[in-house]
């Protein structure tokens, strides 16, 4: 071959050999270049961790305090930065994402790519796993590139690319770290319910009660009953002062409490009864928050919920509220938990709470589908609603809405 002649074709053939070995360099430093998982290794990543010999875990935001899980006989709890319960799905979630770790590629083998990859100190999650004898397993989680995330293990200055996104599994805030548990009664076994509080004292029970009998059953066996008003004493808010009355000349007396409740609705004691027994936190309250000055004492407002013959009963206590939210106690726990204002007022309801709503139900649709009653078709192909039935279902629609 003359190479003479053909020095230019063997000269940019040469460039694009050394020009492509440079390019792959760069992005096999980078985490650019992706790589078959058989044949990357890192050094100390683990081949396989067992989740049963994870005995602790360890977990540090930037700029947040180290958070510390031991497992124990009763499952998962939290030592640091406070003691409680642990929320077992949480934690289940974060030691799934440990235990199925799978590297992928080398991001990059330079601590200069650490920022960029958000494995530094200043951004990465340090997650270590702790067995019996020790560390199992540290490692820093970084960000997300293409669906995989960066790891660096302890101090090494290697980053890999390990399988799926991982870093939402351990970015959680305190509470979600925590079980927002208050109460888990079985309410269909609830056979009493009972509120005191300012707003009044009510008290429900189901009583047994055995169904008539009939050709297919001749001798049917008691069961529970619908919620019944066993005692009731309150006083009805007071209506409205007219400003442009004249003042009493003497102070009215104070007015004799009622001890009926007319038109009771078992069915929103039933739903009371159902929120109560799965009640949920959305918040707990600061470490320097004492159950005083919570406003919790003997003196405030409380439910409680009796099990079968009324050896097992669940006292939940409602303190002050803190902006839209209250905190509230379980009878036995120290925990002070934080409470919606709706959750609240299931804790300490008012006499209308169990009566129905002032607002008209909107007319039922008859059978077999078609327009309500008292709706007729308009002109243009179009239904006309009158004025007064549109207030009447927009009122039931907000009035759902304010009440779950």
């Amino acid at each position: 071959m003359d190479w003479q002649k053909n020095r230019l074709w063997i000269g940019l053939v040469a460039l694009l050999i050394t020009g492509g070995a440079a390019f792959m360099a760069v992005k096999s430093g980078t985490g650019d270049s992706p790589a078959s998982s058989s044949t990357v290794s890192m050094s100390d990543f683990p081949d396989e961790l067992e989740r049963d010999s994870i005995t602790s875990l360890e977990i540090t935001q930037p700029e947040q305090p180290t958070l510390r899980l031991v497992r124990g006989e009763g499952g998962w709890t939290l030592s640091a930065p406070v003691e409680a319960r642990a929320d077992q799905t949480s934690v289940d979630t974060a030691l799934d994402k440990i235990t199925e770790l799978q590297l992928e590629s080398i991001a990059a083998r330079g601590a200069g790519h650490h920022a960029e990859l958000q494995v530094d100190a200043a951004q990465a999650i340090h997650v270590v796993a702790n067995g019996a004898d020790g560390v199992l397993l540290d490692f820093w989680v970084g960000g997300t590139r293409s669906g995989n995330t960066a790891i660096r293990i302890a101090d090494a200055d290697t980053v890999g690319m390990v399988n799926g996104s991982i870093r939402f599994a351990f970015v959680r805030e305190l509470k979600d770290w925590r079980d927002r548990s208050i109460t888990d009664v079985d309410a269909t076994e609830v056979r009493e319910v009972a509120w005191n509080g300012p707003n009044g004292t009510f008290r429900f029970t189901r009583p047994m009660t055995t169904p008539a009998a009939t050709e297919e059953n001749a001798t049917p066996e008691p069961a529970l009953g619908d919620w019944t008003l066993a005692e009731a004493s309150y006083v009805p808010a007071a209506a409205p002062v007219d400003p442009a009355a004249p003042a009493p000349v003497a102070p009215a007396a104070a007015p004799t409490p009622l001890t009926t409740i007319e038109n009771v609705q078992p069915s929103r004691v039933r739903t009371m009864v159902s929120t109560l027994a799965r009640l949920r936190a959305s918040d707990f309250a600061a470490t320097d928050i004492t159950a005083a000055a919570a406003g919790i004492s003997e003196a405030s407002p409380t439910v409680t919920l009796t099990v079968g013959d009324g050896a097992a009963a669940t006292v939940l206590h409602l303190g002050n509220a803190i902006g839209d939210q209250f905190y509230a106690t379980r009878g036995g726990d120290e925990t002070i938990f934080l409470v919606s204002s709706m959750h609240a007022s299931r804790i300490n309801p008012t006499v209308v709470e169990f009566q129905p709503s002032a607002t008209p139900e909107p007319p039922p649709a008859p059978e077999g589908g078609g327009m309500p009653p008292g709706i007729e078709m308009g002109g243009a192909g179009g239904a006309e609603i009158p004025p007064e039935i549109m207030r009447q279902i927009q009122q039931q629609l907000q009035q759902q809405g304010a009440h779950p």
